[in-house]
Order: structure tokens, then C-alpha cells, then sequence
């Protein structure tokens, strides 16, 4: 046999032994040069006292990489936009995964993020009302309150048999945005003594919106325009000098030989304040807002959000409006409800992701309810609720404490949520404290053995009952619990909430008494941030 007919010998390891996530001398923060090989398609959770290196490890080492080899995939121009990562400091890492993070930060900022936009669930349903509702109104960006209805003219220039011709076309876009609120639900009207001082000019200041001075490039454009006085008192000025101020549409100006933009003060303050949460703002912004302007329900589309022809288009007497406004588990039940062979499958994925709300404890929200004010546990079981919905297998998913803020009732179904993730053929990786959720772990990493310098290295590396058995701090605490105390202080007195109406509390009254530790408790989604943050706070 002649070298050129020689067989190959292949002694590479075939694609079925990438089973394990290796990372070999991590030096991240105080990680102590360690090494540890981590099973894919398993739940493993990253044990050990706060400070001993576990996040520095799963996010600072595992997900940091990943996302840095992802970014790299991308064009040099995209790149640009993107933040510099750095490589970790360890020496080996091998079987990556494409990392997500799922934690207990807000969904979004934007007013017209919801539960059904931060899943799956609205575009199901904006496809089932395109394909069933009757009168038929268009295609599911009809119903998407997110997308706005657009009509245009114009004539094109083409080629053809081999002479320029010009024709006139027109276009129609139709969304289901509601025109007077544009999507958000509410509208607002503001306090104009709040945006200014009428007694003053506005070179001495008469603005009192924050971050509106008359320094810098604001001031600029205020002095160059042409349509006022800045030197004439608010009080003063004709109506068409105030309407100016105040409401004028953005018009390219030319000041001082420079391009520049002017637009009035409200349409600026609608654009850069009202395009948020109001929950989402910093303190003194928040503050100015809830001064100065009053929030109330759009009288165009009663707060669905969607416009009168997304509204009349109805499956059995009910509008996608209607819908979004039901507690999920009850239109859940509408949806089992509904015999269609034509979109058979289109119902049972509908079906699969509202009962997946049901199954977690989240049956008590509405596809409308802003994503903005759901509290942390309710945020990330509703991302994962995303997650669990998505055609992608093979991911690393990481957690940070998902049980944090957690009731004992809702720890079994986030739990559950793990182990479907898992179950689907991807890696999962919790970085938990709860005995609860170490339970349930296939494999478990012990960090410590105490906290900073004294942290960093692995105490421990195998399976929940070995760590149990070892004389680990994690092992020895595994199966303590808290007691009740016997005595408690006397209260010095007491704040009363009457009427709390705020989300989902219904006219709560309670004295909370004052000069001792109170815990709120319940189920997430019960209510207790909404009391606290809502009624206590302001109180």
C-alpha cells in the first residue's frame, strides 16, 4: 500500500466525548488557580459561603468567555457598539456553550414591554386574531400595539425594456398602535407651573425641568432660534411665542453657522422621560415627573393600547384586547377552549406557554401588565417562561440565587422550572444558597472554604449526597433550619395603610407597627412589594 493510499488513523476524540465543561487555572478575582470539569445537559449547583468565588467562577469565568467568543463572531463595525471583553484569567476552557443569564433584574424600562411581549404569548395570539378574528383586519402586526399604522405615495424610477420609466406608488402599513396614547395605554397632561417660573426670563433660569439649563448646547438653541426673547419674561410672551416653547415640532435650524434641531420643551420632555418606566427613572427625574405630570387611562382605546380596528376584530365575542386584559389562567381556559384544526398547532404552543404561567404560580397576571412592575421573582420566571418556549437546545443557562425573594411554595416550582430547562438538553448552572434547590442538583461545586483571601479554592466536587457526608461548612448547614423566636420586642407605636390599591392589592387596611423588625410575607405575586414600595414608601 503506497503512503498516499494509507488509511487515516483518526485519534481525535469523536463529538458524542464533548460532555464536560473544562476550565483549568481560573485566577479571576480570588479564585486560587482551580480547575474543575463540569457535566453539560445536567443541573449543577455552585455552592459556599457569600465571597468565596462562586460568581467569580460561573459568571466572572464560564459565562464571561462565552460571551466574548460570541461577540467575536460578529463584524468588526458591530463589534464597535458592543463593550470591550476582556479574556478571564485562566488558562484553560474547553466545551463552552452559548451562556444566557437569567436573573432577577427588571424586564425593561419601556412602557410597552408586557408580560405577553417579554414571551412568546402576544405573537401566538396576534397570529390566532389574524387567522380567526372576524372581520378580518389584516396580518398579526395589525394587533400589535408596538407597531403604527403608515400610509405614503410616492413615484419610483425602474428599468424597463431598456428605458427609464417613472410610476407612482403608494404604500400602507397597517399596525394595531393605538394613535392617541401610541401604544403606552395612558395619557398625559402636564403642570406647566412645574416646567417653569412664568416670573421669570429664561436666561435667568425660569426652567425648572432637570437637566434643561440654559448651559451648553440647550441653551445654545434656545437663545439662537428666533422665535422668542430669552431675556423677555414667560409671563409675557404671545401665545404663538409659547405655543413655540412649549409644543413646537422638531425644525432644523442653522445657529452660529451650525446644524442644529429645535424642538419644544414637552415633545422634548415626551421623548426623553415618558419614553420609560416611570419606576425605571432616578430618583429626582421620577420625582419631577409624578410632580409635574398626571398619568390617566387613554379615553381612545380604554388602556388596551390597540386601535378600534384591532378591537373589532373578535374570536367567539372577544378582542385581542380582551385577552391580554384576562388572568392568564383564564384565558387558558378560553384557549383550551377553542376548536380550530386549522391552526391546531398554533393553539397548542399557545396552550403549552399559558399553562407554563399557570404551572409556576404566575395564573394571577395578564399578558397587558407592564413588565415594569413585576417584582424579582415574578421578572425571572418570566424570562424563563421565554426560555423554556424557545426552539434553542444545547445552551449553558446561568442563575444567580433564583430562589432569592422566594416563598418555600414557589422555591418546588422554580425548582421544576430548572430541571425543564435541563431536561430540554441544556446545561444549567445555579449559583444558590437554598438547601431546597441544592437538592435537586446533579452535580455540585463547593467553594470556599471561607470568604475573600480565605475563598477560591474547590472544598468539594460531586453529588448531593457526598457533599452532605463531607465536612464541608456547606455539607455541615446542609440540612439546618432557622427556628422561631421565642420572644419578640414590644412595637413603640404604629403606621396605618388604608385603601392600598396598588397592582393587585385590593383596599388593603394594616397597622405596621413601628420600632421592631417586620417581615412581609406570601407567595410571589401576593402583593408585598406593592404594599411596601407602593404604600408604605409614600406614606
Amino acid at each position: 500500500m503506497t503512503k498516499a493510499n494509507k488509511p487515516v488513523t483518526r485519534t481525535q476524540a469523536g463529538p458524542d466525548s464533548h460532555d464536560l465543561i473544562r476550565v483549568h487555572g481560573a485566577r479571576v478575582n480570588n479564585l486560587q488557580d482551580i480547575s474543575v470539569e463540569i457535566p453539560k445537559r445536567r443541573l449543577t449547583v455552585f455552592t459556599g459561603v457569600s465571597g468565596s468565588g462562586k460568581s467569580s467562577l460561573v459568571f466572572g469565568t464560564i459565562a464571561a468567555e462565552s460571551q466574548r467568543l460570541i461577540n467575536e463572531t460578529y463584524s468588526a463595525f458591530v463589534q464597535g457598539f458592543m463593550p470591550t471583553l476582556a479574556r478571564p484569567d485562566v488558562d484553560v476552557l474547553e466545551g463552552l456553550t452559548t451562556a444566557l443569564i437569567v436573573d432577577q433584574e427588571r424586564i425593561g424600562s419601556d412602557p410597552r414591554s408586557t408580560v405577553g411581549t417579554a414571551t412568546d404569548a402576544n405573537a401566538m395570539l396576534r397570529i390566532l386574531f389574524s387567522r380567526l378574528g372576524k372581520p378580518h383586519i389584516g396580518a398579526p402586526q395589525a394587533f400589535s400595539f408596538n407597531v403604527a399604522s403608515i400610509s405614503g405615495a410616492g413615484a419610483v424610477t425602474m428599468e424597463r425594456a431598456g428605458r427609464t420609466v417613472k410610476e407612482r406608488r403608494s404604500f400602507n402599513i397597517t399596525g394595531g398602535m393605538c394613535p392617541r396614547c401610541e401604544g403606552r395605554g395612558s395619557v398625559t397632561d402636564f403642570d406647566l407651573t412645574a416646567l417653569y417660573d412664568a416670573s421669570k426670563t429664561l436666561n435667568e433660569g425660569a426652567l425648572t425641568v432637570p437637566g434643561y439649563s440654559m448651559e451648553g448646547w440647550f441653551g445654545r438653541i434656545l437663545r439662537g432660534c428666533g422665535y422668542f426673547d430669552p431675556d423677555k419674561p414667560i409671563s409675557k410672551f404671545t401665545k404663538k411665542e409659547l405655543q413655540d416653547l412649549l409644543y413646537r415640532e422638531p425644525t432644523k435650524l442653522k445657529i452660529d453657522g451650525i446644524n442644529l434641531t429645535y424642538t419644544g420643551l414637552i415633545p422634548q420632555i415626551q421623548k426623553s422621560m415618558l419614553s420609560k418606566d416611570v419606576d425605571a427613572m432616578q430618583p429626582h427625574i421620577r420625582a419631577f415627573v409624578e410632580r409635574a405630570m398626571t398619568f390617566t387611562t387613554c379615553p381612545e382605546c380604554a388602556g388596551t393600547r390597540l386601535s378600534q380596528a384591532a378591537l373589532s376584530s373578535k374570536i367567539k365575542k372577544l378582542s385581542i384586547g380582551d385577552a391580554c386584559a384576562m388572568q392568564i389562567n383564564d384565558l387558558a381556559d378560553w384557549v383550551r377552549g377553542l376548536d380550530e384544526p386549522t391552526v391546531a398547532p398554533l393553539l397548542e404552543a399557545l396552550q403549552s406557554t399559558l399553562d407554563s404561567f399557570v404551572d409556576i404560580g404566575l395564573g394571577y397576571l395578564s399578558l397587558d401588565r407592564t413588565s415594569g412592575t413585576l417584582s424579582g421573582g415574578e421578572a425571572q420566571r418570566v424570562k424563563m417562561i421565554g426560555h423554556l418556549g424557545s426552539a434553542l437546545t444545547d445552551v449553558t443557562y446561568v442563575f444567580d440565587e433564583p430562589t432569592t425573594g422566594l416563598h418555600p411554595h414557589d422555591i418546588q416550582r422554580m425548582n421544576e422550572l430548572l430541571l425543564q430547562l435541563r431536561d430540554k438538553g441544556n446545561t444549567v448552572l445555579v449559583v444558590e444558597h437554598k438547601p431546597e434547590t441544592i437538592e435537586i442538583a446533579d452535580h455540585v461545586v463547593d467553594l470556599g472554604p471561607g470568604a475573600g483571601s480565605k475563598g477560591g479554592t474547590i472544598c468539594f466536587e460531586g453529588t448531593v449526597d457526598g457533599l452532605r457526608a463531607s465536612k464541608t461548612i456547606t455539607g455541615q448547614h446542609l440540612d439546618d433550619r432557622a427556628a422561631l423566636k421565642v420572644s419578640v420586642r414590644t412595637a413603640s407605636g404604629t403606621l396605618k395603610v388604608r385603601g392600598a390599591k396598588s397592582n393587585n392589592l385590593k383596599n388593603v387596611n394594616v397597622d405596621i407597627p413601628l420600632g421592631v423588625l417586620v417581615v412581609v410575607t406570601g407567595v410571589a405575586g401576593s402583593g408585598k412589594s406593592s404594599l411596601v414600595h407602593g404604600s408604605v414608601k409614600s406614606a
